[in-house]
């Protein structure tokens, strides 16, 4: 009969070696400072190029706007040293150079707008588009400051799960409910208005708070959803029964790109909880799932929906001459797709220089068509250097998951590295002409408040779990409670022998009921107990009695009575062979 292993039996090592020592990661205070002071450089060197190139002499704003730029990345990042000291080194610094690049370069746009008056070179460092985005990067960093201070641990975000997602589905729904005239803009409805100089965009927070609950929410049921169902073409697909949270997403998504017209904050929604499902269960059927539900869903409404219809056209045709001059009704208008198109085809390789040349042609080219802008006047090179940023922004934002010590905050910083990702993708798609047009703005570099404000709430967010996967590890309880490091656990062993060899006690082996599977132990009186003389010769094997023997040796103590090895309803079974001596007796 086998033995039955210890309730508290583990693997003799980790499946995963920890990413993270027990000590905790270094501090790299001056590296932070450097890449800072860096950023700030590269700020300043953009707007002077963009002065010189425009009006041939510098201002005060030349020198004020990277300043008050650089000043305000120093703020966020002694509020992150403060708050976060083992956060991740380069989050801050990337986020904070993205951002001083859209502050600069908005304000270059404005000063040679066509649709309005163009802003004056000695106009106030806070006019104009480019000062608004300047105090929205103010206003981002007071939100770090407070995500940071109120949530001193992301697990404590998990208690949170279900107000977070009844508010995010307010925040989201709600637009859907107003008239256009309130929520409305270029077909879709995605906006709040509060009077004509002031706007909030909802979802861009309500993507945050529903990722919060769609981390909690996923590893509960993790161990239901990786349930191995029917096997097709070589992918392990779940249970019909388990596919109701991908059918309710769906549906939801689906609501919003009915009620709201919008694609982007549909495909984004639905996209993220495909990713942080395949992060909890790693199947990835649930990918193919997804995507054929959402691409289904799709075409079966394309027929219904005139503002679909229209970005579908003007991504399959951008150059028929109906849509580039078309009016809108009649023909959809693919002017702002093909404008963008001839900015990325005559900035080439290197560019035309910053300042030097036509990004006001493009409409929306300050938030939109931002991408196609940058690419006309710093080329190729300059377009995908600051991909690259993003790329290591994401990388860094993934590395925090693997290296966090829980569930939860590994699903969260995923789906925080992906939802940027994917919605930096969307935007290079569109202006490309890779996808169809979403409507999505790029994070950090765009024009508009919520879009900067909810890009620095996710860097906080970000940092709350790059911190607490790279301090050192400690003992917590609760929602807080993480599983405890191989280090720690063979510190604290190493610990309780050094103890119990000052103490005298020897340990002469595994302990049943620890984490090693049970031997059989053996009491002293069935070993023999006090040897008659003349029994068994000296240096010979000693016989133990058969399991089932009720006299002990002659002279020695009376042992007690060891049931025989029975079948249920049979007779007895012969015993066992006796096993050899354990190390030590109980």
């Amino acid at each position: 009969m086998a033995q039955p292993m210890s309730a508290t039996a583990k693997p003799a090592g980790p499946s995963e070696p920890p990413l993270t020592p027990l000590s905790g990661m270094p501090k790299r205070v001056g590296s932070e400072l450097l890449l800072l002071f860096f950023a700030g450089l590269g700020v300043f060197a953009f707007q002077l190029t963009i002065d010189l190139a425009l009006t041939k002499e510098t201002t005060s704003v030349t020198f004020m706007m990277p300043a008050l730029a650089f000043l305000t990345s120093l703020a966020a990042w002694g509020i992150m040293r403060g708050l976060a000291p083992y956060a991740d080194p380069l989050l801050v610094p990337i986020a904070s150079f993205l951002s001083g690049i859209g502050i600069v370069y908005i304000r270059r746009l404005d000063r040679t707008a066509t649709t309005t008056d163009p802003l004056p070179a000695d106009a106030g460092v806070f006019a104009g588009q480019g000062g608004s985005q300047l105090m929205y990067f103010m206003a981002g960093v007071v939100v770090f400051a407070v995500f940071l201070a109120l949530v001193r641990n992301h697990r404590i975000l998990r208690g949170y799960a279900y107000i977070l997602l009844f508010a995010g589905i307010g925040l989201a729904a709600l637009p859907g409910f107003l008239p256009y005239s309130i929520s409305g803009s270029d077909g879709s409805k995605n906006w709040i208005r509060f009077g004509s100089s002031f706007s909030v965009q909802p979802s861009e927070f309500a993507k945050l708070m529903l990722l919060v609950f769609f981390a909690v929410y996923l590893i509960r049921k993790r161990d239901v959803l990786s349930v191995a169902g029917p096997k097709v073409l070589g992918l392990q697909f779940p249970r019909i029964k388990d596919l109701g949270p991908i059918i309710i997403v769906w549906g939801a998504s689906l609501l919003l790109l009915i009620f709201e017209r919008d694609l982007g904050t549909s495909l984004l929604l639905f996209a993220m909880f495909l990713a942080v499902l395949y992060i909890a269960t790693r199947r990835a059927s649930w990918i193919v799932i997804g995507l054929a539900l959402f691409i289904g869903g799709c075409v079966a409404l394309y027929p219904f929906f005139s503002h679909l219809q229209v970005r579908v056209a003007i991504w399959l045709d951008p150059w028929n001459p109906n849509y580039v001059f078309g009016d809108g009704v009649e023909y959809p208008s693919s002017y702002q797709l093909v404008q963008g198109l001839a900015a990325l085809n005559s900035g080439g390789l290197f560019g035309n220089g910053p300042g030097a040349g036509n990004p006001n042609l493009i409409p929306a080219s300050e938030s939109d068509f931002i991408l196609a802008a940058l690419g006309e006047e710093t080329g190729l090179i300059g377009l995908v250097a600051i991909l690259l940023l993003y790329a290591l922004f994401v990388q860094r934002g993934f590395k925090a998951g693997i290296m966090c010590r829980d569930l939860f905050g590994k699903v969260l910083a995923g789906g925080l590295a992906f939802l940027v990702a994917f919605q930096l993708f969307v935007v290079a798609g569109g202006v490309t002409g890779l996808i169809p047009m979403t409507g999505q703005t790029t994070p950090f570099l765009a024009a508009g408040g919520s879009s900067l404000v909810g890009s620095w709430l996710l860097v906080a967010m970000l940092v709350r779990v790059s911190d607490d996967a790279r301090k050192p590890w400690q003992v917590s309880y609760g929602l807080q409670k993480t599983e405890a490091p191989p280090e720690f656990l063979a510190e604290q062993a190493a610990k309780r022998a050094a103890a119990e060899a000052a103490a005298g006690v020897a340990d002469d082996g595994p302990v049943p009921g620890g984490d090693q599977p049970t031997e059989l132990i053996i009491p002293s009186s069935l070993q023999g107990g006090a040897e008659p003389s003349g029994q068994t010769p000296a240096g010979t094997e000693q016989n133990l009695p058969a399991h089932g023997a009720q006299s002990p040796p002659a002279g020695g103590p009376q042992s007690p009575p060891h049931p025989t090895n029975r079948q249920p309803g049979g007779p007895p079974q012969s015993p066992p062979p006796s096993p050899p001596p354990p190390n030590s007796a109980y």
